[in-house]
């Protein structure tokens, strides 16, 4: 039996006697109608607690002994770390892939592959020796569990197949997803400290945890000022492009939505700043157009797209690939040389992404998209 022991926090009972009001409420409801009223009314202040709780909160609430001791009664309680010295040290288990299919139906997700690599880069048959997978598969099950769970209200369960790929050298972990289907561009989710941020539970926090991501280059129109950017580069996340499906306009330039700018305009000189950044919804809900205002706060603006063929180009363009719409408000992505035919678009990539051509292995950190 392996022993590791997962960090915990000692808390203290809180002397409020408002607490206890609450507890006493619940239980008098509970015992007045239906003792299942006791469990959905704290379970109701529970989830009204962590909404106010800031990030550091709330990882302190889940290293707190008290929540450990309720999680390790659950059916997916695993010690992480625990497992990954099992794995390394008496298995020379170095890298860990696993696939997990969840079949849209309302099914138990079900693993559909799982496979191990040796120090030389080697598969290993863990059917052949004496390495228990059942533990991997505990944590490949609950974090497909958490990725459905994060992601934006849906009418029906989506179809896809989820990938765990966990260096066990450099304890880092990549979880991405394909939804069957439809060609969606998820940003992974990776975090570094994998085992020590499983036990606890301290998953990293985006404000997005389901990281649909879409990136647009917008060629920005001339306006007046003497310097002013050629192109905007909008990241638009899940949560953006499912407002911009209800007609809702978007404040731009946050760290969830971040926007760069460069280039020169037609005739103006350099320049990177783009202030105050929108996607607008014009022509009564039919069309989106980027505005913003250039250094000298004159207002600079893209071309309209109408907002039905925006959203089309978001979901069926290949997963992964950068949009570029000129400032007519038409896609170049059609042209397969549009970047030779376009000044711009070259001078875009030439200015995110000078060493583009260096190697990257899977676990550096990202490259500069585009």
């Amino acid at each position: 039996m392996r022993t590791f022991m997962t960090t915990t926090t000692n808390t203290t009972t809180p002397n409020d006697p408002r607490i206890q009001r609450v507890l006493n409420a619940a239980q008098q409801h509970g015992e007045n109608d239906d003792p299942d009223h006791e469990v959905g009314d704290l379970q109701d202040v529970l989830r009204a607690a962590w909404s106010l709780l800031t990030l550091e909160q709330r990882n302190q609430v889940m290293a707190a002994a008290e929540t450990v001791e309720v999680l390790r009664a659950g059916d997916d309680f695993v010690e992480v770390a625990q497992l990954r010295a099992y794995l390394m040290n008496q298995s020379g288990v170095h890298r860990v892939q696993i696939e997990v299919i969840r079949d849209g139906a309302g099914d138990e997700p079900t693993v559909s592959s799982l496979k191990l690599f040796d120090a030389s880069g080697d598969e290993l048959d863990a059917a052949e020796s004496d390495i228990d997978t059942h533990e991997l598969r505990m944590v490949a099950r609950r974090l497909d569990a958490e990725l459905l769970g994060a992601m934006p209200p849906q009418s029906v369960e989506p179809a896809w197949v989820s990938t765990l790929d966990w260096d066990l050298l450099n304890d880092a972990l990549t979880h991405s997803v394909r939804i069957e289907g439809i060609d969606r561009n998820i940003q992974p989710l990776r975090w570094r400290d994998a085992s020590a941020a499983l036990d606890r539970h301290l998953l990293p926090e985006t404000g997005d945890g389901w990281r649909e991501e879409r990136v647009v280059v917008m060629e920005l129109q001339p306006a007046l000022g003497h310097a002013m950017p050629r192109w905007a580069e909008l990241t638009l996340n899940s949560t953006a492009l499912e407002q911009l499906r209800q007609g809702q306009e978007l404040t731009l330039g946050t760290s969830a939505l971040p926007v760069r700018a460069g280039g020169a305009a037609k005739g103006k000189a350099a320049s990177a700043h783009f202030r105050e950044p929108q996607l607008l919804i014009r022509d009564a809900g039919e069309s989106v157009q980027l505005a913003g205002f250039n250094e000298e706060a004159w207002p600079m603006n893209s071309g309209k797209v109408p907002l039905r063929l925006f959203l089309q180009w978001v979901d069926t363009r290949p997963a992964g690939e950068t949009l570029f719409v000129s400032e007519e408000g038409e896609l170049l992505n059609y042209d397969q040389d549009f970047r030779r035919h376009s000044l711009w678009v070259d001078e875009y990539h030439k200015s995110i992404a000078p060493g583009l051509e260096e190697p990257e292995t899977e676990f550096d950190g990202e490259r500069p998209r585009g």
